[in-house]
């Protein structure tokens, strides 16, 4: 079918806002007002949850289907000068690991040809000169950083993250920030949410103070992503069905 040798080429990108980089924003986050809690689809998950993972699942990828990695994936860092960006990744796939158990394994490689995403805390135009692809999304744009993956059929298989070095220098919270959001974009989550009260990395505005960790929200998102019932490939009513059921 022409559309499944078009998913089998599909190249997907995901980014983030530029934010203001003052040295003086706070470090601690706080979540915004609530309008309370969204009615109950199935058993685990109210409909806010549910339209919050198609926003961040579904609705950020060209054909609106699954996107996750198999089994495993490997990330290698390829700017190793920044110790405490290296200390973040770790602690951020470690945290991950937690969440998912077996059914998804992060690990970071210190040979690049082992990974499967190449991280980089660099500027624009030397991360552009081992990614011209993404060129067209990051030239001319405000964006601070950029996951940009490749997958077949909603199964992931290759990318990369990236870090705007030159617009956060000197902003450590906006690192950490943006480390936590391109991973987790990373993983799979090509968009963003939309919905008031929603208090994730992955709003399509930056929160203010900055996110410096995953939040219960995020943690949930990531958890039924790769819950085994959820499977690369799956549209929205798939999703729904499946989701409702749980």
């Amino acid at each position: 079918m022409i559309q499944r040798a078009f998913i089998g080429s599909l190249i997907i990108l995901s980014s983030c806002f530029l934010f203001s980089c003052s040295k003086d924003k706070p470090a601690a986050s706080t979540p915004p007002v609530t309008g309370g809690p969204g009615e109950v689809v199935g058993g685990t998950y109210s409909s806010d949850d549910l339209l919050v993972f198609k926003q961040m699942a579904i609705y950020g990828s060209a054909l609106r289907i699954i996107n996750k990695w198999p089994k495993k994936v490997a990330y290698y860092i390829v700017d190793t000068q920044y110790d405490y960006l290296t200390q973040e990744v770790d602690a951020v796939l470690k945290e991950i690991n937690s969440l998912l158990d077996t059914n998804l394994v992060l690990t970071r490689t210190n040979v690049r040809s082992e990974s499967n995403v190449q991280i980089f805390f660099t500027d624009r135009n030397t991360y552009l000169m081992a990614e011209p692809d993404a060129a067209p999304t990051l030239y001319n744009s405000t964006y601070g950083g950029l996951s940009y993956l490749r997958q077949q059929e909603g199964t992931l298989t290759s990318g990369s993250v990236f870090v705007d070095m030159e617009r956060a220098k000197d902003n450590i919270p906006v690192q950490r920030y943006l480390v936590h959001h391109e991973i987790m974009h990373s993983l799979g989550f090509r968009g963003h949410a939309t919905l008031t009260g929603i208090y994730t990395v992955l709003f399509y505005y930056t929160l203010m103070p900055y996110i410096l960790n995953y939040t219960p929200f995020d943690k949930r998102m990531i958890q039924l992503l790769y819950n085994p019932l959820i499977k690369e490939g799956m549209g929205e009513e798939q999703v729904d069905k499946i989701v409702k059921a749980l």
